[in-house]
């Protein structure tokens, strides 16, 4: 179920968004289980004047490949497999060669089991009947 977003300043090649989406997605698929087929992906190409930042904090340093990503998931993950996932979330970007190790600003949030609907107008994960059904 996680839903990604990843904001970018625009002018990123189709080759390069598939492979930051597949960078991001193999991390989601190791660290949390979730299927391969379970793929939310939103990218935010923005102008300039729509992406701005910082040049640097925490001793980084940000350029024009920034990638601001945000994933929403729900509730339960430990600190840890959150860390791990932020680690494998960069090693795989940086390896696809799309983005240095610095440029990969990730935030997490989670969400509870009532808050979020695949469809229909049911919260499916906060019920207690089998999934896809309505009773």
């Amino acid at each position: 179920m996680p839903l990604v977003k990843v904001n970018l300043l625009e002018g990123r090649s189709a080759a390069e968004k598939e492979a930051i989406g597949a960078a991001v997605q193999a991390a989601l698929v190791e660290n949390l289980g979730v299927p391969d087929e379970d793929l939310y992906q939103i990218f935010n190409e923005l102008s300039s004047d729509n992406f701005r930042h910082t040049d640097g904090y925490l001793g980084l340093t940000y350029t024009r490949q920034l990638l601001i990503i945000e994933i929403t998931f729900l509730v339960g993950r430990s600190d840890d497999v959150k860390k791990a996932l932020l680690a494998d979330i960069n090693r795989n970007l940086v390896t696809a060669g799309v983005v240095s190790p610095d440029d990969v600003f990730v935030t997490i949030t989670e969400i509870g089991l009532a808050n979020i609907s695949f469809g229909r107008g049911l919260a499916q994960r906060a019920r207690a009947t089998p999934e896809g059904t309505d009773s």
